[in-house]
């Protein structure tokens, strides 16, 4: 009779755990059967960014390679729907259950077909949040001279927008676009890139042998050091993914070009300082990473000996491109060049 009793007991306790246990989950959302509660945007209200994957062609339905990533702060636990409305025949949603709190991704399919060949913003919705993004879409597929798993990739209308840090006069972001437009320089095509609101159009190109080659002046991409330049480019490798931690390169010698009141040649030296390292842009961190380091140097007319303008480091992910460029102004202080959000195809 003892030994039942306490068996009894036993089993009454665990009922009301099990009871209590139940409780406390409903009153939290009511567990799955609730709605869950969250945010697009971080705890200052700006929204994060949204990661745009995939080929978007005019009149080709979109597939398992089309499809969106975004940063979603669940608060509370259960069932959610996270969409976009639907721009030039596409539209992006994923529904499901957050099982836990706290930051995470999610991944938002891709539906309908491109229409028109333009760039198509969307607004994402989650509760009472909205964010945005932009898809362009192409009346053809993918070119250049590399692919979307590159360094630097130069493929067709894949797009980045960066920031300025800290701001440049007035400017703080600018877009650039890989375009349809190529020229012919140096035994190479490259590939046409615009920046907008800048209006500055660059020129890339990739071989098949890891090199990637700019068509520009000896400056840091969308920084300008030198007052006056020639009316002329020269084609130089700005970026080696397959050479070794340490190596270093030259380009031709660029001139003339004007400093200040000094007229005289420059040249830019290249030094890949770290390869497969991790770095961190505006909480997104990235792996597989290329660091540069770029010197500017100046021969002023008259002397016989080049010396340092500027250095700077630069940071190119694989599957991304240029993700930082930080060039030290002082003891203290520097410009960068950072990236905010990109869609590569």
């Amino acid at each position: 009779m003892k030994k039942f009793t306490i068996q009894w007991i036993l089993t009454i306790c665990t009922v009301l755990f099990i009871l209590s246990c139940q409780k406390e989950f409903s009153v939290e959302g009511e567990g799955l059967k609730g709605a869950a509660q969250g945010s697009l945007t971080d705890s200052s209200g700006n929204c994060k960014d949204a990661d745009v994957r995939g080929e978007y062609v005019i009149d080709q339905p979109l597939g398992d390679s089309n499809y969106v990533v975004i940063k979603v702060n669940f608060t509370l636990q259960g069932k959610y729907k996270i969409y976009s409305d639907t721009v030039n025949g596409m539209w992006f949603i994923d529904s499901g259950f957050a099982l836990t709190t706290g930051p995470t991704t999610v991944k938002l399919k891709g539906n309908g077909k491109p229409i028109l060949p333009n760039r198509a913003d969307f607004v994402l919705t989650f509760n009472n949040s909205f964010c945005a993004f932009s898809v362009i879409s192409s009346s053809t597929g993918s070119g250049g001279g590399g692919t979307s798993n590159d360094y630097f990739p130069t493929t067709l209308n894949s797009n980045w927008t960066y920031e300025y840090i800290p701001k440049l006069g007035t400017l703080d972001t600018f877009r650039v676009v890989a375009t349809n437009q190529t020229i012919s320089a140096d035994n190479k095509i490259f590939r046409q890139y615009s920046t907008d609101p800048l209006g500055e159009a660059y020129y890339f190109t990739k071989d098949n042998a890891g090199n990637y080659y700019a068509y520009s002046t000896v400056d840091f991409d969308y920084l300008f050091i030198f007052d006056s330049i020639p009316a002329t480019f020269i084609s130089y490798p700005f970026l080696k993914d397959n050479v070794a931690q340490g190596t270093s390169w030259e380009t031709p010698e660029y001139g003339k070009v004007k400093i200040g009141n000094d007229v005289g040649i420059s040249k830019a030296v290249f030094t890949i300082v770290g390869k497969g390292i991790t770095y961190s842009v505006f909480g997104t961190t990235y792996n597989d990473v290329i660091n540069v380091k770029r010197t500017i140097q100046f021969k002023k007319d008259g002397t016989n000996t080049f010396t340092t303008v500027i250095e700077g480091n630069t940071y190119y992910a694989k599957g991304v491109g240029m993700i930082d460029q930080v060039i030290p102004t002082s003891s203290s202080t520097s410009q960068a060049v950072s990236l905010k959000r990109k869609q590569i195809f």
